[in-house]
């Protein structure tokens, strides 16, 4: 089976959404995604308000509190005419140097980025021709296939790798194995996002080979 490549991991915003916890928090800021967990299980034992407006704000796009470097967008106060920062948050920093890179922001620490927004949400459907079961999915557009397999694997099938993964191609007539490697579109699985017609999601369908040792 071919090996997958270490690249960028994209996610949807339905995931985001969901680490939205004080022991799971992961926030949006510019497409880009931190998980700020570490630094939050960091700071139980010197807990503030501050922390607390954080967890309020877990699961959510704080990209208006924030220019597109990472750096926290400011005003000037009322009461003492000096510059404050919209999200106050930013202030706090994780006291163990394990759980943060030095001198670094957490909206600029590399430590907490774990990835990027999907510019583009794609549904697809996935046919087990052992099982005839079809299931629908909603994954990034930038997935590579062996990204949507452990998806799917995680979600709905523990055996997905003892699948070979196939699209039909000339009208059903052509069957070939996809490229683990690639996107739905490098392996010629495209939809028309601009097209004013609803067309019906690009679909894989999994071959079992009777192989559980490569799941």
């Amino acid at each position: 089976m071919e090996q997958p490549i270490n690249k960028m991991r994209y996610y949807l915003k339905d995931e985001v959404v969901t680490h939205n916890k004080k022991d799971d928090c992961w926030v949006i800021i510019h497409m880009n995604v931190f998980d700020l967990t570490p630094m939050l299980k960091d700071r139980y034992d010197h807990w503030n308000r501050n922390m607390d407006y954080l967890i309020a704000h877990a699961g959510k796009d704080l990209t208006h509190f924030f220019h597109e470097n990472g750096e926290p967008r400011t005003e000037i106060s009322p009461s003492s005419g000096r510059p404050r920062v919209l999200f106050p948050p930013i202030l706090e920093v994780a006291l163990s140097e394990f759980s943060k890179t030095k001198d670094a922001m957490w909206s600029q620490d590399p430590f907490y980025h774990i990835g990027r927004v999907t510019r583009r949400p794609r549904l697809i459907r996935i046919v087990n021709a052992l099982t005839a079961r079809t299931q629908y999915m909603t994954v990034c557009d930038e997935d590579s296939i062996y990204d949507i397999q452990q998806k799917y694997k995680q979600k709905y099938n523990h055996h997905a790798g003892s699948y070979e993964w196939r699209k039909f191609s000339n009208g059903g007539i052509g069957c070939s194995v996809l490229d683990l490697n690639d996107t739905l579109d490098g392996n010629g699985l495209m939809d028309d996002e601009d097209c004013t017609v609803e067309l019906p999601p690009p679909s894989i369908w999994l071959y079992y080979t009777d192989d559980i040792t490569i799941a």
